[in-house]
Parts: structure tokens; C-alpha cells; sequence
């Protein structure tokens, strides 16, 4: 079974409850008119026949609409949540707080924007290790890098999302990519070696590469929750296992983030930090990973991923305006380095995306998940 790239158009609406309700049910409506799976046809929807309902012509640029709403918010994340990291006096307060405000949110629109959830004992347990991966360890390691970092780097890390999902689920298939991704492998590895800079020495080149690293671990935590979580997602609705993976992840950091969130001095956080905070919950935590998830569930997880490309030259665009503003320091590294790094990345994460043959293109089940 293939997944189609088609989407209906959408009445874009820059609110959570307008993406929740507009783009996602028209998501879940067209998608659904493309893919023969179980849940092809909705009541109310689709006709009798849904193969007989066409799909709007619009749905391309849609698509695109999309896919540039997507990148420009996470190229926000990266600046706001770079403020709200330094900001905070430490991580484990940052992410329990960034986690319990969107748990708040997705409680209060299940039964009504997010449907109950309905898993099995099994599942449920995913659910905890889905939970596991989002906030202790990718949402915590990521604001423990960032504190030391720049906005920039993380945004270049996170486009190697591609490159992992690609390998992950070749493991998972027991699949030899093609030479050429091969290729694109290595490129894009000699281009996190030079965003590195292991050569160099000093205290502040030190101190972004400890931030690097901690972002690198949190990115191969993506990964994972991607390749899973797409798994799981054919099978329920994706904004309930986002919904339900996040909430489950803030019960498991409490104990973890718990005594620092009651102890911690709330009148010395600046105004820009608890911006950061309110940005990272309503617009990353919540709105990015309804969207997220729901293109994983009718694409494979590597033409999803195809987004985040745009996402290093937009946010290293946003630092340099925000840093010529006042609002950043003036020290964002986007050298030489970082640009001639950045390019091969993302040289090679295209030759890893790239595919000769059009059929390769469409990525079937199997193919996607490993099964």
C-alpha cells in the first residue's frame, strides 16, 4: 500500500484551534482520499463512494503552505527557545515547565479537538516509551545544548533528521541503501565534523561544542520517536499519540524536574525567557507536533522529514536579523565554517533524499516502518 503526496486545501488559520480543527481534519479528509487503508471514509465527509470524490487542485500548494508554515515555526523555536534556555536557571525546570503547559493543552482538547484515546495495554506502553523519548531526553538534552549553543547549530543538527530516519528504517527493513544515500551519509557526517571543529581549541569554542553534542543526542532521540511513532500512527490518530506521548512524558520528568520547578526563583526569569517558554509550548510542543504527526501517518517518515532542509539558512537568516537587532549576541557563529559546514550537510541529506527512479518516491508501508 502507497501513500500519496495529495492534501486539500485549507483555510489557513494562525491559531491552535484553527490548525487543530481546519488543517488537520482537512488533512485527515484528503489524505484519506488517496490512501485505501481502513479508515478511507468518513461520515458526514466523504460519499458513499469515496474513489468517486475528487481531490481539490489546490492541494499542492496547500502542501506547500504547509510545509513553509512548519519551517518558519521551527526556525522560531530555535531563537525564542535559545532566550528561555539561558533564561531559566537550568534544564530540568525548562522542560518540565515547556512539558506540563502542553500536557495542560492537549487535556483540554481531547474530547473535543483530539479524540479519547483508545489503546491497548501494549500500546500504552509505547505510548510511555513514545513519552520517554519526546520530553526527558529530546526535549531536555535539546535545551540543555542550546543553553550553550547557538540557534544556528541546532537547526543544521536537526536537519541530519532525514539521514537517520534513512538509516534506522534500512536497519529496520534489512535494506542496503542506495550507494548514492550512502554518499550523502558520509557528506553529511564530514559536515557535522566541521560545524564541530574538534581542531580548535578556546574556552567558547569548547563550550558550543558541549552544547552540539547535547543537541546531537537529542536529535538521534527524534529519530527514533519519528521511525516508532510513524509506526504507531497507522493505526490510531496521530494527534492522540502525540497528544497522549507528551502527557505521559511530563509525568515521567516530574520526578526528574519536580523539586527545581518548586524551588526556583520565578522573579529573576526575564520576560524573554517565559516568551520562549510560552512559544515552545503552544506553537512547538503542541501545534509542530499534531502537524508532525499527521503527515507521518499518510507519507513515509523520510519525505516528512524533507522539511526540516529549510530549516538551517532560515534560522540562521532569523539570528542575524535578531543579533543586528539587539536581540541576540553578535556572536552567532555563521562564519566561513558554519556556512561551508552547512552546505555539506545538506549536499548531503539531498543526495540522500533524491531518487532517480520516480517509483522510489512513493514509499510503501513496509518499506517506511521496517515491518
Amino acid at each position: 500500500m502507497y501513500y500519496s503526496l495529495f492534501f486539500d486545501a485549507f483555510p489557513l488559520q494562525l491559531t491552535l484551534e484553527c490548525w487543530s480543527i481546519g488543517v488537520l481534519e482537512q488533512l485527515h479528509c484528503s489524505s484519506r482520499l488517496s490512501y485505501g487503508g481502513k479508515n478511507n471514509s468518513r461520515p458526514g465527509l466523504l460519499g458513499p463512494d469515496s474513489s468517486l470524490v475528487k481531490v481539490n487542485t489546490l492541494r499542492q500548494s496547500s502542501l506547500y503552505i504547509l510545509m513553509a508554515t512548519h519551517v518558519s515555526l521551527a526556525s522560531g523555536t530555535y531563537v525564542f527557545a535559545k532566550a528561555a534556555a539561558v533564561g531559566f536557571p537550568d534544564a530540568e525546570t525548562l522542560t518540565l515547565a515547556r512539558a506540563l503547559g502542553a500536557a495542560l493543552i492537549l487535556l483540554l482538547l481531547t474530547g473535543r479537538v483530539i479524540p479519547k484515546p483508545r489503546f491497548d495495554f501494549m500500546e500504552w506502553l509505547r505510548i510511555v516509551v513514545f513519552g520517554i523519548l519526546l520530553v526527558p531526553i529530546n526535549q531536555y538534552f535539546f535545551l540543555r545544548g542550546l543553553r550553550y549553543t547557538v540557534p544556528s547549530h541546532p537547526a543544521l543538527f536537526y536537519a541530519l533528521t532525514p539521514l537517520g530516519v534513512l538509516i534506522l528504517s534500512s536497519v529496520l527493513s534489512r535494506k542496503m541503501p542506495l550507494k548514492r544515500k550512502i554518499l550523502g551519509v558520509f557528506l553529511a557526517l564530514a559536515g557535522v565534523y566541521i560545524i564541530l571543529r574538534p581542531w580548535e581549541g578556546g574556552e567558547a569554542i569548547k563550550e558550543l561544542r558541549t552544547g552540539d553534542l547535547w543537541v546531537l543526542a537529542a536529535m538521534l532521540a527524534w529519530v527514533l520517536y519519528t521511525v516508532l511513532a510513524g509506526r504507531t500512527c497507522q493505526n490510531h490518530d496521530p494527534r492522540v499519540v502525540t497528544a497522549w506521548s507528551l502527557i505521559l512524558g511530563a509525568v515521567v520528568m516530574t520526578p526528574i524536574g519536580g523539586y527545581s520547578l518548586l524551588t526556583t526563583d520565578y522573579g529573576i526569569i526575564p520576560l524573554a525567557a517565559w516568551a520562549g517558554l510560552a512559544y515552545m509550548i503552544v506553537l512547538t510542543s503542541v501545534t509542530m507536533l499534531l502537524v508532525w504527526n499527521v503527515l507521518l501517518r499518510y507519507l513515509g517518515p523520510v519525505e516528512v522529514a524533507i522539511c526540516t532542509n529549510a530549516q538551517p539558512p532560515a534560522t540562521a537568516a532569523l539570528s542575524a536579523l535578531m543579533a543586528a537587532a539587539g536581540l541576540l549576541s553578535s556572536e552567532q557563529d555563521l562564519g566561513l565554517l558554519f556556512w561551508l559546514g552547512t552546505i555539506t550537510i545538506l549536499t548531503g541529506v539531498f543526495l540522500a533524499q533524491v531518487n532517480n527512479d520516480p517509483r522510489e518516491n512513493r514509499i510503501s508501508l513496509t518499506e517506511s516502518t521496517g515491518n
